[in-house]
């Protein structure tokens, strides 16, 4: 089941009678069971080192410094 918004109702009531009419109210108290029962999602970190320079200066960040060689130090 797909749920896409529709302003046509005026309370989401009117939109879980406008479901249950449709789908049925088993398969619509399961799927928000199962929306309720799920883990949330952590957003994945992006470290400084995984954007390249160019995404970087694409999106208005400073550039990384360049690394020293090992040899030089």
């Amino acid at each position: 089941m797909n749920a896409q918004v529709n302003r046509d109702f005026a309370t989401p009531a009117a939109g879980v009678r406008a479901l249950v009419a449709e789908f049925g109210t088993l398969r619509v108290v399961l799927a928000l069971a199962g929306l309720l029962a799920r883990r949330p999602v952590r957003a994945a970190r992006v470290w400084e080192g995984d954007m390249s320079d160019r995404i970087r200066r694409d999106i208005g960040l400073e550039l990384l410094p360049r690394p020293r060689n090992y040899w030089d130090l």
